[in-house]
């Protein structure tokens, strides 16, 4: 991550929550936004010690932020959630839902209780937490949602074996544009960024012939990621709501 002083702080004194920042994405997104001078709320579904260790690593750089464990896909631990970062800050400005299961399964092999797990991590997430912040965002007549997608689900594209993730990717993207004309004339504005081939947070590579499909010709980093998400949240995206961005090198699946 970039220096403070290389970025400009488009978030300076914003709130920002990430969901599903204990580790890995989303713990790269909390830090970033503190770069950018947010105020941060990291969210840890069950380990409290990870969310923690976020939120810590970020104080220690000069920058608020509070640790909250909650699972996000329950209407009633993401209400916690929410009153948790209202306590602390009074405010949330920016809204970044990282949360979302992946289920390698076909449907003929998979559970109702899979289907709906998958589906309440990727798509129920968004709703609740989406929700739950409205309320705020109308009153101080700004906000920033930033959901993700991924790369496909806005042309609907299936694949075998993911359909749960492919079903409720997709209905993230019309759940998010249906939002965004719903809140537009309140300041609010709502965008999906849809990541691609991706180093995980060990940096490990993906499997070479995947990477050689990606145009650009390399796997994507979290610093991608991380620019395209408070672009959305910055001055200069003031116009844009209802997109989807894909930042996946030129990848298509």
């Amino acid at each position: 991550m970039p220096p403070r002083s290389e970025l400009v702080e488009t978030l300076k004194d914003k709130v920002v929550l990430v969901t599903g920042s204990g580790r890995g994405l989303g713990a790269c997104l909390a830090r970033a936004a503190a770069v950018r001078g947010a105020r941060v709320v990291v969210n840890a579904r069950s380990d409290a010690d990870r969310a923690e260790a976020v939120a810590e690593s970020i104080r220690s750089c000069g920058s608020e932020a509070i640790a909250a464990r909650a699972d996000v896909s329950d209407y009633e631990q993401t209400r916690g959630l929410v009153e948790q970062a209202r306590s602390a800050f009074n405010r949330i400005d920016v809204l970044v839902n990282t949360v979302g299961s992946f289920l390698w399964k076909p449907v003929a092999d998979m559970e109702p209780v899979e289907w709906r797990a998958t589906v309440a991590s990727n798509l129920d997430s968004v709703y609740n937490t989406c929700r739950l912040v409205l309320p705020l965002m109308r009153a101080q007549r700004w906000g920033r949602i930033v959901n993700f997608g991924s790369v496909g689900a806005a042309q609907t594209v299936g694949q075998p074996e993911v359909a749960a993730c492919c079903a409720a990717k997709a209905a993230v993207i019309a759940f998010s544009r249906a939002l965004a004309l719903e809140e537009a004339r309140g300041g609010i504005t709502v965008n999906v960024v849809c990541p691609g081939v991706f180093l995980d947070a060990e940096k490990t590579a993906p499997a070479t012939a995947l990477v050689e499909r990606v145009p650009v010709g390399r796997a994507g980093l979290h610093d991608d990621v991380a620019r395209a998400v408070y672009f959305f949240a910055s001055p200069a995206a003031d116009f844009l709501t209802g997109q989807v961005l894909d930042v996946a090198g030129g990848w298509r699946p």
